[in-house]
């Protein structure tokens, strides 16, 4: 096998490997049954204050357990990807579990790839177009020149309201 092939053959069966066990994951399994099924435990874990916690395996896939129970899970969802020569840019909702109500954690990225480098972040479109209606409602533009019949002269003049 080509070097090229192999590492994509690779990169497969680790992501493979990383996530088969979570489709296998079903409500009413016991934190065991999970972490044996997952065949690891979760690399980082959130309490909330109703008793329930958030596993994460990764960045891209939790599950909710409340009262030694699994109740949900949540895989990365991909929004947007958008490929050029230029560059890429994908928009994604990040894998968040939580009790009912703490949607508001849930947290949005956007990454953009170009030959300048990786930039991380969220954009929220309709804070970008608010900023700009107030940049340009703040902007003080001169009003136009105006040439006076009898002379030729330029003369400014005020706007009637």
């Amino acid at each position: 096998m080509r070097p090229s092939l192999m590492t994509a053959v690779l990169a497969l069966a680790t992501t493979g490997c990383a996530t088969s066990g979570f489709e296998q994951l079903y409500p009413g399994m016991t934190p065991a049954q999970v972490a044996n099924t997952m065949g690891k435990g979760p690399a980082r874990a959130q309490e909330f204050q109703d008793g329930s916690s958030a596993w994460y395996f990764d960045e891209d896939h939790c599950v909710l357990m409340r009262d030694n129970v699994l109740v949900g899970k949540a895989t990365t969802q991909t929004r947007t990807a958008v490929h050029t020569p230029v560059g890429s840019l994908k928009d994604e909702d990040k894998a968040f579990c939580g009790p009912p109500g703490s949607e508001g954690n849930a947290n949005r990225e956007q990454t953009l790839q170009t030959p300048l480098g990786t930039f991380k972040g969220t954009v929220d479109p309709a804070a970008v177009t608010e900023q700009v209606k107030n940049s340009v409602r703040n902007q003080k533009v001169p009003p136009p020149a105006q040439t006076s019949p009898s002379d030729g002269a330029t003369q400014a003049t005020q706007p009637t309201p």
